[in-house]
């Protein structure tokens, strides 16, 4: 990629849209479409929004459990509003089913994954 191109790519990555990617790369939009348009570029795309999006997804791993314990602590604390505790209360509970719902699924799609493989190897 050209250098023009990385700084059009991290433009996308930052910008609110195509048009503001373009004016902020300092590119025509016309240029822009024709830069989407190229297999080699739409792959750096796909691969740089796929790192920003796990980066993402590991920072809000990392805030589930605070979050979860300040619920928590609004839940135990009986001085604290009614409403407050019954809306934490809530969240957690919605969360919680989330969760166990999202685990289990994973389980069950690891399981059917292993029973695949094993399939391939002539042992299922």
């Amino acid at each position: 990629m050209t250098p023009r191109q990385q700084k059009a790519l991290a433009a996308l990555l930052t910008s609110p849209s195509k048009a503001a990617a373009a004016k902020a790369a300092g590119i025509a939009p016309r240029t822009l479409r024709d830069y989407l348009a190229d297999p080699e570029f739409q792959a750096a795309y796909r691969d740089a929004f796929g790192n920003m999006v796990e980066d993402a997804t590991r920072q809000a791993q990392q805030a589930i459990s605070p979050a979860m314990s300040t619920l928590r602590e609004i839940v135990e604390d009986r001085e604290e509003d009614a409403q407050a505790r019954i809306s934490a209360a809530r969240a957690i509970l919605s969360h919680g089913l989330k969760l166990i719902e999202t685990t289990d699924i994973l389980n069950r799609l690891q399981e059917l994954e292993t029973a695949m493989e094993g399939g391939r190897d002539g042992k299922y």
